[in-house]
C-alpha cells in the first residue's frame, strides 16, 4: 500500500485512487444542501440522540445565520449557524468544520451560539489552545456578536451573517 499525500494534506492508498477521495468528496458536497435527518412519521426518536429544544417544537433545525470565511484556506465558503451551540473545529464532527487550517483546533476551538428566546448570538472560545479574536480583539470568554462581525479562528477570518434577529424568528 503506497500513501500519497495530496496538496491539502490529507493521506491516500494510490492503489484504490487516482486522486484524494477527501477533495473530490468535498468538492462534490460543495453547494449541496442536505435535509436534517428524521426518523419517519411513526417511528420513535433515537432515545441517546439530543436535539435541541427548536427541532423539538419545529420538527428542524433550521439556519439562523451563517459564517462565511473570508480569508483563510475556505475563503468564499459559508457554514450554516443553527440555533443554541455550534462548536468550531477543524474535525468532522464539529458543528462548524473549517477544513484546512492547522492552526485551527480539530475540536471545540470555538463556539457560536444563537439564543432563540431572546434572538441574540454569542460567540467563545471553547477549549482550543488558540486565542479567538472578535474585530481584532481577543475574546477570552463570552461577547455578544452583531450584524458584520470578523470572527478570527487560527489562521482564518470567517464573517458573521444573521438570519434571525428583531426582523425574523423562527416560530
Amino acid at each position: 500500500m503506497e500513501m500519497k499525500r495530496c496538496t491539502k494534506g490529507h493521506y491516500y492508498d494510490q492503489a484504490k485512487s487516482d486522486q484524494c477521495p477527501e477533495c473530490r468528496r468535498i468538492a462534490d458536497d460543495v453547494g449541496i444542501t442536505v435535509p436534517v435527518a428524521r426518523p419517519p412519521d411513526g417511528q420513535p426518536e433515537d432515545p441517546d440522540h439530543t436535539i435541541i429544544v427548536m427541532q423539538k417544537e419545529l420538527g428542524a433545525d433550521p439556519v439562523v445565520g451563517w459564517l462565511v470565511c473570508v480569508e483563510g484556506a475556505e475563503k468564499g465558503q459559508d457554514h450554516r449557524i443553527h440555533a443554541e451551540n455550534n462548536y468550531i473545529g477543524r474535525s468532522e464532527k464539529m458543528d462548524i468544520c473549517i477544513r484546512g487550517d492547522n492552526t485551527v483546533s480539530r475540536e471545540n476551538h470555538a463556539v457560536v451560539s444563537y439564543d432563540p428566546q431572546s434572538g441574540t448570538f454569542y460567540f467563545a472560545p471553547s477549549g482550543g489552545r488558540g486565542i479567538v479574536r472578535v474585530n481584532g480583539k481577543a475574546v477570552l470568554g463570552t461577547v455578544e456578536l452583531t450584524p458584520f462581525d470578523k470572527l478570527e479562528i487560527g489562521g482564518t477570518s470567517l464573517l458573521f451573517v444573521p438570519f434571525c434577529g428583531e426582523e425574523f424568528r423562527w416560530a
